[in-house]
């Protein structure tokens, strides 16, 4: 009897839980219906058209080239910002003085909300007014269009995401070097291997699934950062910035054909998961290597 109440107690607890994730499911499957409908705003009657959205997309040029510029974005960002994390885990074990005065700060752009990163810099990238204009002047370099220029404005929004997220990776990362068995570290050195030695052939190699978990994270943000994008660019220049959210965003809302932007979105979606479980399978690579 006991073992009954016991039992549906447990039941009863996870019930909510179960419930949110059929909502999402719902919502998410509801959108994939979507995909293959007509629906437009102000049109009477809602018809299955099959695959005709993504026979549209294939044939347009513009989805192409948002798809390279959501893969570039992508890779870049996440990249950089694995490099920059585990440089600056790396000084942030150490007893360098500057280490203790930036560990606090660095955390800063993850409290911000991303639409006030993205107002704050385009501000500061102003090409008239802007402060980072201001200080090139003062050693002589001209002034520079960041995000108002074809040719620069994709890296100034990677810029942008990189200050943004790097912190997310750097404590993460930095975590995970604070594991690292010391003992194995004082052997290496005993046995007369330098600091880069140690570094590369110890410590990183422990840092990696760090670094890679991290990773899986980033890919799925980056793949769908929208917030960014549309306060700072709204994928202009020429659309020089048009990722996918963007692209899924003018469809839906601007064009207000909501079939074609959520068929984006899915498209988008298969990206995102193919990202991830590449990235799943290289962390649990390197997760049997220090295992």
């Amino acid at each position: 009897m006991n073992q009954s109440k016991e039992n549906s107690l447990k039941n009863f607890l996870i019930l909510p839980s179960v419930l949110v994730l059929l909502c999402f499911l719902f919502v998410f499957f509801y959108g994939v219906y979507l995909s293959f409908t007509d629906l437009k705003l102000g049109k009477p009657t809602v018809n299955f058209s099959g695959f005709k959205n993504y026979i549209y997309l294939w044939k347009n040029p513009l989805f192409w080239k948002s798809t390279k510029l959501t893969i570039y974005f992508t890779l870049v960002s996440v990249v950089t910002q694995a490099f920059i994390g585990v440089l600056l885990a790396k000084l942030f074990s150490t007893k360098v003085f500057c280490a203790k005065i930036f560990r606090p700060i660095i955390l800063l752009p993850l409290v911000l909300p991303p639409m006030s990163v993205a107002l704050m810099w385009t501000t500061m990238m102003n090409p008239e007014r802007g402060v980072l204009n201001y200080f090139l002047s003062l050693i002589g370099i001209e002034p520079f269009m960041w995000i108002s220029q074809y040719s620069t404005a994709m890296l100034s929004v990677i810029f942008i995401d990189v200050w943004t997220y790097t912190p997310f990776f750097t404590l993460i990362i930095y975590a995970g070097l604070l594991g690292v068995n010391q003992e194995i570290k004082e052997a290496a050195q005993e046995a007369g291997a330098g600091a880069w030695i140690t570094f590369w052939k110890i410590e990183l190699p422990f840092m990696m699934p760090y670094v890679l978990i991290a990773a899986v994270f980033r890919i799925i943000e980056s793949f769908n950062q929208f917030d960014i994008f549309i306060g700072t660019t709204g994928g202009g220049p020429a659309k020089a910035t048009t990722v996918y959210s963007i692209y899924g965003y003018i469809q839906s809302f601007q064009n207000l054909n909501f079939g074609r932007g959520t068929a984006i979105l899915f498209v988008n979606w298969w990206l995102v998961l193919i990202g991830a479980l590449i990235t799943i399978k290289l962390y649990q690579m390197a997760r049997k290597r220090v295992s």
